[in-house]
This record gives structure tokens, C-alpha cells and sequence, in this order.
């Protein structure tokens, strides 16, 4: 029977491959081939949020991972590709919050925290089937019948266990230390959980009258006036030079030399240098609050003075003397609690100010700032107000401007363990390279983490408190819990656990009540790579252990990775991480960040309708490069483009030589151009090998597309056409077979469906009933020939400097020269390949010399060591040559024409002006053409020199 052509690959026929693979359950057959394998690869997948439907930015994710999985799989291993789902957190609350109209934590606790939370893990698992099926849609092959979800009683308890090795170790501390907050949200916000932006303020410059002084002021300077409540001290540089500077009213004020006539004219003033001294001299120096009068503090020690800081004052803007709230600032809390500065914050959570805050409590932080600064006017107190620009801390959920302040926390002492995440860091193979150096520079500017959030949707801290003493529990398990408790059943959610409680054991009065606090969320992700495995005691745990890779955006620096690395070290005292991919995200076409709201998102719906997952999966592995992707329909054409020269490439293949289909090359009988083609072969899958192996998937589209565009297509199915029927067929047949089922091996897990449609087109009954139930292409290294590859690539230029002088000298590639001369420096350099060059350059011979040739030649030099020399006399068995190669080509276009199939045997009629021409060469145009001559009178036409007339009959 013979073959057919097959057709254009297109979303269609990847249905009919989806189609396939659903009914004989081909990716489950491909996962258990895989659990079989002894070898164990551990995939750690990052758990995203399921709140919608996949964007570009997923999709790109997720197909990365499954290049991964695929590849490990086809290289002998136990992949374990359990996919996660982060479930809790401030976002989740956020946006049931939205939906519900509820403006604050108020509202939700008269609304039912039991009904609210009950919302929020609705809202949290209604899209995981919905992305499950999305994911897998794009020939993403993981467990999605058994992902691993935060907020399960399983995955909290490998949270709690965690939580109490992190007490075992002396890390965990109930500390009042400055940390952002958002007054929106009512909860401290982690490190990691911080976005900046640029913001315009108001700011001050404000004078402190020195205590004991009529007329003497620290000029301080401050873009946070609702923090001016708070202040305790002034931070001066000890080595600076200070000025003491006399104005026109007699007022003496103290500024930072180098910053004094930058005031002066932005307030237009005169003034006088007194004295200049260095800052050392100010240290201890007493000063009056101008807010005092307003405020309602305690009465506080030591406060209300100059401190010195060489690490936190510089030159860069302001006075040189800086406004301090210890309870206001990390900086702040740093230097004062060293100089013993009492720390204020009046300030809660919901960003209103407390009673300390006098005639300003009640009143929003920030926007307070309008009447403190018109106060300070009023008291004479404000020298100058202007807008300052700068970047500002908002909260990553909800996009609130962040609050510092000082409020209880729970902390993890980092500070403690960062020179063991810096060492563990540097044991991790990070691609790109620069993610190292990232990682690094986040890890060396850790503070302690405020790992307690005063919301209601996550996993309930598991510290239980003494209402009567110190008494404090960390609790590790259900099972401690029931046991410590007595309780029957918990739920390991608000509000029901908060209702197990249980006498103090030490007291003997009080009652062990949980804290209220839940965790912050990070904290749920940071434990993923043993809780995805059911526990650090599972057996699973034990034989996969830590993750070989993670795969995620650059955004995790600062979240799972961060989170991740400090959870392993606090339980195992090492990384759960081998490797680590980071990829970059996807942008529009400008750069922008895709969202609906501009009009500029690409869903991958869209292009998946316009095209094929195969090809969005290509483009995106083929731009993942670590940096932003910027989206480009045009791009696409180009992997059409590719594609189908794969496909014409194989349907030549397929069409000719498909009766020695599943037969291996027999090396004795290959040619030099055979030989090639598979040292190439070879030689590209150890560059897709290491490439897979060293994470740098996107360069395997670039090797493959190289391959089949310039070295399969453009010069080997050249070269061996006219083989095709001839002696030698069978070695071409079973070389071409060679190639192209290696090359669907390593374009699988980039193109699986592609891949799969072309394989179940060239199986046979006795090959694999899938392309991805194989394993990856086994390396023949006695086949690679680099000398052979180099000569080859020498000869490739040859040939086509050759055709660019045949169009100079209006030579016509199909009429055969009599001779190319290549001159080398040796003359001995291209004997491989003579005969290749040869037969490309359509002449009767290719000779090497260290020497130009005497004649007519057409010459062109390729660099310092190398020039061609092409034949170019004719003589009249030349030019009768020409005129049968015309000759043929027009009775192959009348075959063409008439759709004859090339084993159709028909009738030729012919009739030519010179009779003799046709006799002679009768039966090399019968045998070249597969006809039988007629010949025949007719209206004749010209080809070079003699006229015909050419018709088929069938």
C-alpha cells in the first residue's frame, strides 16, 4: 500500500493526539514506566494560589517543570511530580472580604470568623480542578488526582512540627520591635512581602530647641511627620562637621556643614558661620519635643537626646541630623536601643493613633501629617515644608502603603542561622549564574521574621500561653494535641481550635489558651518540600529528600526559596534544594506587565486557538532565558516555519523510503555523507543532554532548529536524492530513520504532541505504543567524527560560495561544471568531503591543492587559508548535458501537472530538431523520467539550443 503524505501538524491534529493519549491512558502508563525505575528524582513544584484561570506567566511555569519531569523520566527515573496549591493567607481574606463588602476586620468578626473562613476555603480550592485541567490541557503530565494543598490537616502538621523544632532551637521570641504593617490588612507584613513604589511626601525640616538654650535649635529633618510623636532622640555622624549658624533673628541653629547653603536658599535666608566642630561634640546634647504640648506620653528616662551613628546619618539630603523613633524604624530601633533611647510606637495596627498620640489619637497615620506639620507652624517650630520623592514600602496583597511600627510579635531569631543559609546558598547550582549572587545579597540583609499575622484564614499558630503565668506550649502534632488536651477531635482551623484549651500544669490556676495569631503564609510554603512528601517521618521522605529541583519566577527570592531555605536549615540544618531555575515573567511586546485592565493580555486560550499548545509551549521554552519574555505574535511565524520544514523533511522520508522503516543503519554500508549526518546526530545529543542537564532548556529549540533547518534539510536530504532508488537507498533509508527517531526523543519533552503525531505515523507494530514510553536517545560515541563534522562545515561554505560565483558567471546550479579547485595551505586538509563538494557543486570533480590552478576560472577567497576555483569552459558534451537536464525538469513538470505518481509509468510523446540529440540519449531519458518514448511531430519550443516538443499520455 502506498504512503500518504501526512499533513500540516495543527491544532486539529493535536486534538486527535490528546484524543489518543486519553483513551489508552498513555500519561499514565508513561508515570507508572516511571515509579518502576530505581534511580529517584524529586520535583518540588511551588505552590501557586488557585483563584482563576492559568495566565501566560503559569502556563510558562508549569511547562518548564514538565520539560524537566520529561526528560528525568526518559533518562531512567522515579519522578515524583506531586503538584501543590498554596490555600491560605491574606490574599484569599482579601478577596472574600471584596466580595462580601466587608472594609475591615470589624466587619468580619460581626459577619462570624466561622462563616468567614468558611468563604475563604471556598474561594481557595474552586479553581484547582479548574487549573488541574488547564495545566494538563497543555500536556503538563503531574499527579493532578493527588496535589498536596496548605491548608490540609496533614500539610499543618508538618507546619507545626517545623514550628516546634524552630522552638526546640531557642529561635522562636515574643518580641515589640518595628515591622511593617498594614493598616488595610491589620497585620504585620514579612520582608519578603513588601513591594515599593515611588511616592511624593511631605517633608520637614523642624528645629528642636536645646534644653537649657533661649535661642539654640537642631535643625532635624523627616519625610514621616506622623512618626514625629514617637521621637525619642537625633542621630548625629560623630566624624561630620557640624555648623553652628547664626541667623538674622538671632536664632543660633545647628546643621551638617556640607547641607547649610542648600537650606538657606531654599528658604531665602541670611545667615553666619559661628563655629565648626565635629559631630562627636553634640553627643548627649539635650532638646525639647515641639509636639510635647500635644502628646499625652509617659514620662520617660533618657529621652530627647543626641546619639551618635556613623552606619545611618549621611550627607546625601536633609540636615545631617536625623529624626529617631526607635519604635518607628529598624535603623531608628538599632542605634537607640544601643544608646539607650526609650522606643514609642503610637500607632495600632489599623494605623490610627492611641491615646499616647494626645489630640492626634484616633487619627489616621499619614494623614495626620497635614495637621501635625500645621501644629509645628503654628508653634514656630516648621523652618521649611517641600514634596520629597521617594521610594515607598506598599503591602505586595493589597497594595496599601505600609506602616512601621512596634507592636507584640512572634519572631524567628534569623540573625542566629544567616551565615548558614549564606553557606547552604552556595552549595545550591543556581541557572542563570546571577541568581546565586541574587540570592545571596537577599540573604545577607535578613532581619528576624515576624512570622504571627493577626488575621483568620491560615494555619493557626500553635503556641498555647498560661492566662495566669509564663507558662508557654509549642505544640507539634494532632496527636500531642489530643494527648496534652484531652480533646477527641480538632480542627485545625479558626475558630474551632482556639476553643481546646486545658489547665497550667505548672500553676496550677491558670487555663493554656492558644494565641490568637495565625501564620504568615510563607511560612506555609517555606515547609513544601517534606509536607508534599507527608511529613519529614514518611518513607517517601526518606527516599527523595532533598528536592533536586525547584523551578519558579524571579519573585522567589524573596518568598518560597527565602522561606524554604530558612525552614530546612531550622529542621535539618542543610538546603532543601539541589538546583534551582529561575525564569523570568511574561510581558507584553513593550515591556508592560499584562493585565486585563490595559488591554494587553495574551491568554494562552488565544494562542493555543490561533496555533497549538506545541507551539506556545516551543516559543515560551525557547525565550526562557532567565530574563522577561516579551510577547511577540510575529515570533511564531518563525516556528511555523521551522515546523514544516520538519514535517516535509519526514513526509520525504515517509514517502520513499517508509518500506525500511524500523531498520538500524548497517555502517558498512554507509556513505561519507551518512556518516555525517549521524556524527552530527550524535553530536547534537550531547548538546541537548547537557543542556537538559544543566537546566538550560532554551537552548534545545536553538540546537534542534540548527539541526533539521541547515544540516538535515538544506544539506543531507540534498545530497542524497539522487541516491533515492539507486544501490545505496537502504543506507540512506535506515540513516534518515535514525535521525528522525532520535530527533523525536529530543524534541519530546518540548514538543510532546508534535513529537507523538509524527512518531505514531512512523511506528510500527513492534515500536513502543508511545513516543514518551522511551527512553532518551543512547549516545553512539563511535559514530561521532568531529574532523568529518569540521571538514564538513568547511564544505558547506565551499558549496555555497560556489553558487554564488555560478550566479556571477549566469550559470544555472543544475548544469554540471567540469571542475572546483579548493587551494588549502597544505592541500590535504578536505579529503573527506571532496566528493560531497563535488557532487553539490554539481561539477565532475573537486580537487585540493596547495596551489591556484592555471585557466578559466572564476575565483573567490573564503578567509586567509582557503580559496575556491570554479571551471568555468564548456565544450558541446557540456552543453548537451545542460539541454538533457533541461530536457528532464520540463518532462517532470509535465508529469507533475498531470498528477502522476513517480512509480506511474506513461507514455512520452517527443519530437525534437535534431533527431540525433533524442536517439542518443532515448534510454537515459526513459529511465530518468519513467516513461516510454513516442515520437511524435508537434508545435515545438526552445530550450538552450535545440527546440521540442514534449506531451504526456497516461
Amino acid at each position: 500500500m502506498e504512503k500518504k503524505v501526512m499533513d500540516s501538524y495543527n491544532f486539529k491534529k493535536e486534538e486527535e493526539i490528546k484524543e489518543f493519549w486519553k483513551k489508552y491512558r498513555i500519561a499514565l502508563k508513561v508515570r507508572e514506566q516511571s515509579a518502576k525505575r530505581q534511580k529517584k528524582y524529586y520535583f518540588m513544584d511551588g505552590p501557586p494560589y488557585a483563584t482563576g484561570h492559568i495566565h501566560l506567566g503559569t502556563a510558562l511555569n508549569k511547562i518548564l517543570k514538565d520539560v524537566a519531569m520529561r526528560y528525568k523520566r526518559m533518562k531512567g527515573f522515579h519522578v515524583f511530580d506531586r503538584p501543590g496549591y498554596d490555600t491560605h493567607g491574606v490574599p484569599i481574606e482579601n478577596k472574600v472580604e471584596e466580595k462580601l463588602g466587608f472594609k475591615s476586620k470589624k466587619d468580619i468578626e460581626a459577619y462570624g470568623v466561622g462563616k468567614f473562613i468558611d468563604h475563604c476555603r471556598k474561594y481557595a480550592t474552586e479553581f484547582i480542578d479548574v487549573m488541574n485541567n488547564e495545566f494538563n490541557d497543555l500536556g503538563v503530565w503531574m499527579d493532578w488526582q493527588n496535589p498536596y494543598l496548605t491548608l490540609s490537616d496533614e500539610y499543618i502538621e508538618s507546619i507545626w512540627w517545623t514550628f516546634k523544632k524552630a522552638d526546640e532551637k531557642g529561635l522562636l521570641y515574643l518580641g515589640s520591635y518595628p515591622i511593617h504593617a498594614c493598616p488595610h490588612c491589620e497585620t504585620a507584613v514579612a520582608f519578603n512581602e513588601i513591594e515599593y513604589t515611588k511616592q511624593t511626601d511631605n517633608s520637614v525640616f523642624i528645629k528642636f530647641k536645646v534644653k537649657g538654650s533661649s535661642n539654640k535649635y537642631l535643625v532635624v529633618w523627616t519625610t514621616t511627620p506622623w512618626t514625629l510623636p514617637g521621637n525619642t532622640g537625633v542621630m548625629v555622624h560623630p566624624k561630620f562637621e557640624y555648623a553652628e549658624v547664626e541667623l538674622s533673628n538671632g536664632e543660633i541653629w545647628i546643621i551638617a556643614k556640607e547641607l547649610v547653603q542648600g537650606l538657606m536658599d531654599s528658604i531665602e535666608a541670611g545667615f553666619t558661620i559661628k563655629r565648626v566642630f565635629p559631630g562627636k561634640e553634640l553627643e548627649g546634647m539635650q532638646y525639647e519635643n515641639p509636639l510635647a504640648k500635644n502628646l499625652k506620653l509617659p514620662k520617660l528616662e533618657n529621652a530627647y537626646r543626641v546619639i551618635m551613628s556613623e552606619r545611618y546619618v549621611n550627607l546625601d539630603a536633609g540636615s545631617g541630623l536625623v529624626h529617631t523613633a526607635p519604635g518607628h524604624g529598624k535603623e531608628d530601633f538599632d542605634a537607640g536601643s544601643k544608646a539607650g533611647l526609650p522606643a514609642l510606637s503610637p500607632v495600632k495596627l489599623d494605623g490610627l493613633m492611641t491615646e499616647e498620640a494626645g489630640k492626634y489619637a484616633g487619627k489616621r497615620a499619614r494623614v495626620v501629617d497635614k495637621e501635625i506639620i500645621e501644629d509645628l507652624r503654628e508653634d514656630g517650630a516648621l523652618i521649611y515644608q517641600h514634596p520629597y520623592t521617594h521610594d515607598y514600602p506598599l503591602c505586595w496583597r493589597c497594595k496599601t502603603p505600609l506602616l512601621m511600627i512596634s507592636v507584640p510579635q512572634w519572631f524567628f531569631k534569623i540573625s542566629s542561622i544567616r551565615e548558614k543559609l549564606l553557606q547552604e546558598n552556595e552549595k545550591v547550582y543556581w541557572v542563570p549564574h546571577w541568581a546565586k549572587d541574587r540570592m545571596r545579597n537577599w540573604l545577607e540583609q535578613l532581619g528576624d521574621w515576624p512570622i504571627s499575622r493577626q488575621r483568620y484564614w491560615g494555619a493557626p499558630l500553635p503556641i498555647w500561653v498560661c492566662s495566669s503565668c509564663s507558662n508557654r506550649k509549642v505544640v507539634g502534632s494532632i496527636d500531642e494535641l489530643k494527648q496534652i488536651s484531652g480533646a477527641k477531635k480538632v480542627s485545625m482551623h479558626k475558630p474551632e481550635i482556639d476553643d481546646i484549651k486545658w489547665g497550667c500544669k505548672k500553676c496550677g490556676k491558670g487555663e493554656m489558651r492558644r494565641v490568637p495569631e495565625v501564620l504568615d503564609v510563607w511560612f506555609d510554603s517555606g515547609v513544601s518540600s517534606w509536607a508534599a512528601l507527608g511529613g519529614a517521618n514518611s518513607k517517601l521522605f526518606k527516599e527523595f529528600w532533598p528536592a533536586d529541583l525547584n523551578l519558579e519566577g524571579t519573585d522567589q527570592f524573596r518568598g518560597w526559596w527565602n522561606s524554604e531555605l530558612i525552614t530546612s536549615i531550622i529542621c535539618f540544618d542543610e538546603k532543601p534544594f539541589k538546583n534551582i531555575l529561575v525564569h523570568g515573567i511574561v510581558t507584553d511586546i513593550n515591556k508592560r506587565k499584562m493585565s486585563n485592565s490595559e488591554g494587553n493580555d495574551v491568554k494562552p486560550s488565544e494562542v493555543i486557538a490561533k496555533y497549538n499548545r506545541d507551539f506556545l509551549r516551543y516559543y515560551l521554552i525557547k525565550n526562557s532565558d532567565g530574563n522577561e519574555i516579551a510577547f511577540n505574535w510575529n515570533d511564531f511565524a518563525e516556528i511555523s516555519k521551522f515546523f514544516n520544514v520538519f514535517i516535509n523533511t519526514y513526509n520525504f522520508m515517509s514517502l520513499y523510503l517508509s518500506k525500511y522503516a524500523g531498520k538500524k543503519p548497517d555502517l558498512k554500508e554507509l556513505q561519507t555523507e551518512d556518516l555525517w549526518i549521524l556524527s552530527r546526530l550524535n553530536s547534537l545529543s550531547v548538546e541537548c543532554e547537557k543542556n537538559y542537564e544543566k537546566l538550560t532548556f532554551y537552548k534545545i529549540p536553538m540546537l534542534i532548529e540548527e539541526f533539521v533547518m541547515d544540516d538535515l534539510s538544506r544539506t543531507y536530504i540534498k545530497l542524497i536524492r539522487g541516491r533515492v532508488g539507486g544501490n545505496t537507498e537502504q543506507a540512506v533509508a535506515t540513516t534518515l530513520n535514525e535521525v528522525m527517531l532520535s530527533l523525536l526523543k529530543l524534541l519530546s519533552p518540548v514538543m510532546p504532541h508534535a513529537s507523538e503525531y509524527i512518531y505514531q505515523d512512523m511506528r510500527d507494530t513492534k515500536m513502543q505504543e508511545s513516543i514518551h514510553l522511551l527512553d532518551f536517545p543512547e549516545l553512539q560515541q563511535k559514530l561521532i567524527d568531529k574532523e568529518l563534522e569540521k571538514q564538513m562545515d568547511v564544505a558547506k561554505t565551499i558549496i555555497q560560495t560556489s553558487l554564488s560565483l555560478r550566479e556571477e558567471q549566469k550559470l544555472r546550479l543544475r548544469w554540471p561544471l567540469k571542475e572546483i579547485v579548493v587551494k588549502t595551505k597544505t592541500g590535504k586538509e578536505l579529503k573527506k568531503v571532496l566528493h560531497i563538494i563535488a557532487s553539490a557543486a554539481n561539477v565532475k570533480k573537486a580537487i585540493e591543492a596547495a596551489a591556484a590552478p592555471s585557466g578559466k576560472y572564476a575565483e573567490k577567497g573564503l578567509n586567509d587559508s582557503i580559496s575556491i576555483y570554479l571551471n568555468i569552459e564548456t565544450d558541446e558534451a557540456l552543453e548537451e548535458e545542460w539541454e538533457l537536464m533541461e530536457l528532464r525538469r520540463r518532462i517532470q513538470g509535465q508529469r507533475k501537472k498531470a498528477e502522476l505518481r513517480p512509480q506511474q509509468k506513461v507514455e512520452l510523446r517527443i519530437s525534437c530538431s535534431d533527431l540525433s540529440f533524442i536517439k542518443k540519449y532515448s534510454k537515459q531519458i526513459e529511465e530518468d523520467t519513467n516513461t516510454k518514448l513516442v515520437l511524435k511531430e508537434g508545435k515545438m519550443e526552445k530550450l538552450l539550443k535545440r527546440e521540442f516538443f514534449i506531451e504526456i499520455k497516461k
